[in-house]
């Protein structure tokens, strides 16, 4: 894993992310940056981390992109307060 310094809010939140994503997957990637730049990342194992980060910049180099977009429909009510 990566070792930045964090500050105790971020790593809190960082340590939740990754607690989350162990109960409801067996093979997982986080990837985060901080407004300072600095990236931090952790996985499952090694090896799953290198094969999802792979597979994820192989995916976002593609030259085909598809943006499925949901609207959303506003409450008129609050719109008209």
């Amino acid at each position: 894993m990566a070792r930045i310094r964090m500050s105790p809010h971020e790593e809190e939140a960082f340590d939740k992310a990754k607690a989350i994503l162990s109960e409801h997957f067996t093979n997982w990637a986080i990837v985060v940056i901080d407004s300072d730049e600095a990236l931090k990342y952790d996985y499952s194992n090694y090896y799953i981390g290198k094969a999802l980060c792979r597979e994820t910049v192989a995916e976002m180099n593609k030259d085909e992109i598809e943006i499925d977009w949901e609207e959303v429909e506003e409450d008129r009510d609050d719109k008209e307060e």
